[in-house]
């Protein structure tokens, strides 16, 4: 048997349940391609591209950033958000980030429901990495949950579990919450 044919046999046996399971986009935030919408001494702001009809706005002001989506991104509560610790969506010095969009198929195109960001943060020399859950509809976006990503073994894992089971019913207007193990990272 050839292998395209034992992958088919392989899929063919997963059953329905695999046929669409959640799966996730990237988008990249290179600040280079983005638009400049603001500049200032002290805070700065950029619209970049993210998934068709749901653009990405990323500021940053303080030793801090905010990342929000969608129309109006820089207008809800996502562009007000940001971790206590001074941090960055950009590793070491880089101007390039990954977004991962967690979505739905509905009518044969892709509409999210939240998104995966990954925060670099310091604070009294000690340095971490965050996983920021966030949820995204048409009309809001907002931090659902952080996951220390040194301190759960396979963070990124949860924190797809985490969006998968609380982002599309999650209230705005309730405070995030830290999830998992924490201790290792400066949240």
């Amino acid at each position: 048997m050839r292998a395209p044919a034992v992958l088919c046999a392989f899929i063919s046996m997963l059953g329905p349940a695999a046929a669409n399971p959640v799966k996730s986009l990237y988008t990249t935030v290179e600040l280079k391609s983005c638009q400049p919408i603001k500049r200032h001494k002290d805070a700065d702001a950029w619209r970049c591209q993210g998934l068709p009809g749901y653009p990405v706005y990323v500021a940053a002001g303080d030793l801090h950033q905010f990342v929000s989506t969608g129309k109006d991104a820089e207008h809800r509560r996502a562009a007000r958000q940001t971790l206590g610790p001074f941090n960055t969506i950009f590793e070491d010095g880089s101007r390039r980030a990954t977004i991962e969009w967690r979505f739905e198929r509905r009518g044969g195109g892709h509409v999210p429901y939240a998104t995966i960001v990954r925060y670099h943060t310091s604070q009294h020399g000690l340095r971490g990495d965050v996983l920021v859950i966030s949820k995204v509809t048409p009309e809001e976006t907002c931090h659902v949950a952080y996951i220390d990503a040194l301190a759960n073994a396979d963070a990124i894992a949860l924190a797809r579990r985490i969006a998968d089971a609380t982002a599309r019913t999650f209230d705005c207007r309730t405070e995030p919450q830290a999830m998992g193990e924490k201790g290792k990272s400066p949240m």
